[in-house]
């Protein structure tokens, strides 16, 4: 049996590979963390067939550092290189194979197959597992389902079995749902044949949903913030599709209605911060209101200048859509006094950048949004902090102290206490002239009567 070393961060996208790969190409496959962690693995175990990796894995240049150390030490052993291209494309690269879209993993099943020579037809029987996982939550704006759906209960070690607990056309109640949800119960699974029809069926859902006029402010609030949940999720594990760019499009279009609808902003924050929405999302949503606030105060009236400002807000924090905590961190002192492990310090450091790579993708995000997400923490790269903000654009800037002013309100309503001053801490940390005048349209924003 081929042997397979596989490092993949994404969880959804490491089930995927690692089930075709030992189902399907009946390869025994090894999970490591890090190149170093497969390099020490090498070196007791030199016959490895096959690794598969990111071009770079947080501050590591993995692939890289994988072919040298092949190269060096005459191993037969292949790669294949997720997310990178090849040097020089004109020269056939005889140990590394690469995948430019690290989230094709059919394409990295393929080309594992071809680089052991497995006939390609064990690929065409089954290419997903019978089962899709689909948390729970995602059906909570839902009365009934286009599929079947399915728990897992664990036969053996390694059997699972899979009972029906919603027939397909059924309703049910958000109360039934949220019991589950009380019991512990993370995810449902849909067949994977109905799993494509399931997600546009659930993506048309939340978009009535979202859009229907009859809804009381409390509800859209909440309806929106699941949602957002749904949308983030999806595109981080798995990138863009139809469904996800239309839904992901419906919530920033209402982000912007909600902003030009509102008489007074800081009623509307109350809503928002007090509604039953995760956290992300009422950062995201109160974001984009209090900067597109400020950007009206500063005499900017293009509607386009607000979509910006309502996609930077959806898309810039959501490496954290599964660690929400990491998102509060607001400087470097933050990040070093937090004792994070090595993966964490870098999903916290690199966040901006990667968000601003993810936001390229999308098809309908305004030209400049990237900017924005980049410079979001001061850094022009999108790498740390950084309170050296002279040459920023003025979007990026308006941006970054809604951004500040937002962070330090939730950061009160978690925490209680005396409020803190935030328009004079913004003061002293960006002392600027025309800082100085930014800021002072946040101070209007807020004396703004109702």
């Amino acid at each position: 049996m081929a042997q397979v070393i596989l490092i993949e961060r994404n969880k959804t996208i490491n089930d995927l590979i690692t089930v075709n790969l030992s189902t399907y190409l009946g390869l025994d496959v090894i999970q490591r963390p890090s190149g170093q962690e497969a390099i020490n693995l090498l070196a007791i175990l030199p016959t490895i067939d096959l690794i598969i990796t990111y071009h770079t894995l947080l501050s590591e240049p993995t692939g890289e550092l994988l072919k040298k150390y092949i190269r060096d030490n005459k191993l037969d052993t292949k790669l294949i290189i997720m997310g990178g291209t090849p040097p020089n494309e004109k020269v056939i690269d005889e140990i590394a194979a690469y995948v430019p879209d690290s989230k094709d993993w059919e394409k990295v099943v393929q080309t594992a197959a071809k680089i052991l020579g497995i006939n390609e037809a064990a690929l065409a029987k089954k290419v997903m597992p019978d089962y899709i996982p689909v948390p729970v939550r995602y059906f909570l704006n839902l009365e009934s389902t286009n599929s079947d759906v399915f728990i897992r209960i664990k036969k053996s070690a390694t059997e699972f079995q899979f009972l029906k607990r919603i027939h397909n056309g059924d309703t049910f109640s958000k109360d039934s749902i949220k019991r589950y949800i009380e019991q512990g119960l993370e995810h449902f699974y849909i067949p994977k044949e109905a799993h494509k029809n399931f997600t546009t069926y659930l993506s048309n859902s939340l978009v009535m949903k979202i859009d229907n006029p009859d809804l009381g402010v409390n509800e859209k609030l909440e309806i929106m913030g699941e949602s957002y949940e749904v949308a983030v999720k999806e595109i981080k594990n798995l990138g863009f599709t139809t469904e996800t760019i239309q839904l992901s499009e419906t919530i920033v279009q209402n982000m912007v209605k909600n902003f030009e609808q509102s008489s007074e902003m800081s009623g509307f924050l109350h809503k928002i911060i007090n509604s039953q929405s995760g956290l992300l999302f009422q950062r995201s949503h109160m974001t984009s209101i209090v900067a597109c606030e400020m950007a009206k105060n500063l005499n900017v009236t293009d509607k386009k200048a607000y979509e910006k400002i309502a996609y930077a807000a959806f898309f810039h924090d959501i490496s954290f859509t599964d660690k929400e905590i990491l998102s509060k961190i607001n400087s470097m002192e933050e990040l070093e006094q937090a004792n994070l492990n090595d993966m964490d310090y870098q999903m916290v450091f690199n966040h901006a950048q990667d968000a601003a790579e993810i936001v390229k993708k999308h098809p309908e995000a305004p030209v400049g949004t990237s900017d924005i997400i980049l410079h979001h923490h001061g850094a022009n790269a999108g790498k740390g902090f950084s309170n050296q903000i002279d040459k920023l654009p003025l979007g990026s800037k308006i941006f970054l102290v809604a951004h500040n002013f937002v962070l330090e309100l939730v950061r009160f309503k978690e925490l209680g206490g005396d409020p803190r001053p935030i328009t004079v801490e913004l003061h002293r940390r960006y002392s600027s002239p025309d800082m100085t005048t930014i800021i002072k349209s946040l101070e209007t924003a807020l004396k703004k009567p109702a």
